[in-house]
Formats: structure tokens, sequence, C-alpha cells
């Protein structure tokens, strides 16, 4: 069984953020390759997010690699069987 997703309105942003730099500075096969290992990523994630290393046990959240220096975030909350995704690079977040 899958988990829903749930693009915060950061991951929305920092996805779209990534997506117009490689607009500007590479090509679209470039662009395809990174939207397709993100959708890639979320699928296994929904999937199973426990495959994902935990990065914050308090706040539950777990980090998966996209591509070189980006990941995404997810926050995994069993009992409304969804997650929660933010993308990024790793953030200053203390592991507890």
């Amino acid at each position: 069984m899958s988990l829903g997703v749930f693009w915060t309105a950061e991951a929305e942003k920092t996805f779209s953020d990534n997506l117009n730099y490689l607009e500007e500075k590479w090509n679209k096969k470039v662009i395809d390759s990174f939207i397709q290992k993100t959708e890639k990523a979320i699928s296994l994630m929904a999937k199973n997010p426990e495959l994902f290393p935990v990065i914050s046990k308090r706040k539950k959240v777990r980090k998966c690699l996209v591509v070189k220096n980006k990941y995404l975030f997810t926050s995994v909350f069993i009992i409304t069987k969804c997650i929660y995704l933010r993308f990024g690079i790793i953030p200053k977040i203390q592991n507890d």
C-alpha cells in the first residue's frame, strides 16, 4: 500500500526553483532526467519510507538523495497514511 504524498509550499517552490535553474544552465535531457529521478524517489518513499535514513527522530524526518546534493525530505505520518515532502540540500538539523 502506498502512502499519500503531499508537497509542502517549500517543496513546490524549491522544486520549481531547481527546474528554473536547470532550464537556464542545462538542456531538456538533464531536466527530464531530474524530473524522472524525483518521481521515482517520491514513488519509493510512498511505498516504503523506512528505506531512507532518519535525520531527525523527534521530527520524524527522512532524506532521499535524488541527484548530487539534492534531497527530498519526508515527514512520515502513518496514522494519516501520508508523507509530506520538502526538497533541497541537507538542512542543518541536529540528529536526535
